[in-house]
């Protein structure tokens, strides 16, 4: 599962320096169908099933984007996908929701340097997939609009 980053702004903007990207672990769906969630607009989170059913989920992180500002007011937003599709044992699932399951933005910079943001999504099972792993890609645009 990965998480690809273009960043954007002016010369002298804040850079990304870290990223970790997002999982949800390994999920055994029961019934089928689940809505499973990774909601990190509050910090670091790990999946958990949000509607229908008693699905297992066994590890899985929200992934993370660490910036570093040190311009005071500068502007930090990020840019996501509306949807992605997630593709594996012959069957396509969306992940979607991310700006509200991820820390919001914009945020403005205080100037003092490593910042965080946590990045969550929902994932909509369809029922009757077979067991497998199953991957996506995310590209989110960091933006950095100095002041």
């Amino acid at each position: 599962m990965g998480l690809f980053l273009m960043g954007g702004g002016r010369a002298g903007a804040g850079s990304i320096v870290a990223v970790q990207p997002m999982s949800f672990g390994t999920i055994i769906m029961d019934p089928a169908g689940d809505l499973i969630e990774i909601d990190a607009s509050s910090g670091a989170a790990t999946p958990h099933v949000y509607s229908s059913g008693r699905s297992y989920i066994n590890g899985g992180n929200s992934g993370l984007i660490r910036v570093n500002s040190t311009t005071a007011g500068e502007v930090i937003t990020l840019i996501f996908p509306a949807s992605v599709a997630v593709n594996g044992g012959g069957a396509t699932h969306t992940l979607e929701a991310f700006p509200t399951r991820s820390t919001a933005t914009p945020v403005i910079s205080t100037g003092s340097g490593l910042m965080e943001f946590n990045i969550g999504g929902l994932l909509r099972l369809r029922s009757g997939q077979p067991d497998g792993s199953y991957s996506f890609d995310i590209t989110v645009t960091v933006q950095f609009d100095n002041p």
